[in-house]
């Protein structure tokens, strides 16, 4: 065998899983299977923490080890039951194909996009500049905290709003009340409507005037593309540079990303064919 064939059967035997199968310390065999020590720690990955450390003992070693044989006797059973042979597992398994490649294709579009976005930070296009998160957070250094309430109709949201606007109790147990009730956000309608304290820019545009609103003023309804929003202010709270920073810099990134978005959304035709969402 010469030096320069050497390189090629390395690489060949590192791609190849079957090749490397080979090499794999074997712990057990059942049958025509047998039980490595990969197919071991892989399957003690799958377990509770405090199992673990019960099974780097010798005896929680062999008890794990009995579990794995056990499946292989099951998986032996079953093969040589002539099931593999039937319509049925066939077609199953064809299924249990589809769904995996559409995993796969969900996956690949994922990280394609990740690298994409990670290469427009490199480029710079997405650089934002401590002086700009500044200037942000001297303009906007407060968030607020708000509760709403969404519902289908303009109709509904008035409704609604002469609802929690008179009543007995405080203005802001009515409004919690009946966005527990009736609001179609079921991420916040648990909490009464309750959102998570936002600085302007975490927010959907049509929401951003709860920034111009007063403390316990209600506003709406507001159409967005979600349905139409009450919405009761309920305070602010000016926030340290410190914790606002990564906050600010993370929506100005946003808005870069936006814009260098739309430019090229603007190259595109798109057309929305669903009658149903017309």
């Amino acid at each position: 065998m010469t030096r320069a064939f050497l390189p090629v059967l390395a690489a060949v035997l590192l791609l190849c899983p079957a090749c490397r199968k080979g090499k794999d310390r074997v712990l057990a065999r059942v049958g025509g299977s047998v039980i490595t020590e990969p197919e071991f720690d892989r399957k003690l990955a799958e377990v509770a923490p405090n199992y673990r450390s019960y099974v780097i003992t010798p005896s929680g070693r062999r008890q794990f080890l009995d579990v794995l044989i056990r499946e292989k006797i099951v998986l032996e059973a079953a093969r040589v039951s002539g099931v593999g042979r039937s319509q049925e597992y066939r077609d199953q398994l064809a299924e249990l194909r589809r769904q995996e490649e559409e995993k796969l294709a969900e996956a690949g579009d994922y990280l394609m996009t990740r690298l994409w976005m990670d290469g427009l930070r490199k480029n710079g296009i997405l650089a934002v500049s401590d002086d700009e998160v500044k200037a942000y957070y001297k303009e906007h250094p407060a968030e607020a905290q708000a509760r709403h309430i969404l519902l289908p109709t303009p109709e509904e949201a008035e409704a609604a709003k002469r609802a929690v606007r008179s009543g007995p109790g405080a203005l802001s147990a009515r409004f919690a009340s009946f966005a527990q009730k009736n609001s179609l956000d079921a991420d916040t309608a648990a909490d009464g409507g309750r959102m998570r304290p936002m600085l302007l820019g975490e927010i959907i545009p049509e929401l951003e005037v709860v920034f111009r609103m007063k403390s316990g003023e209600v506003a709406g309804p507001v159409a967005s593309k979600l349905g139409y929003h009450l919405l009761l202010k309920e305070g602010e709270r000016p926030i340290p540079f410190v914790e606002a920073e990564p906050r600010v810099r993370a929506i100005l990134e946003k808005q870069k990303f936006d814009r260098h978005l739309q430019s090229f959304q603007s190259s595109l035709k798109v057309e929305v064919t669903d009658a149903q969402a017309q």
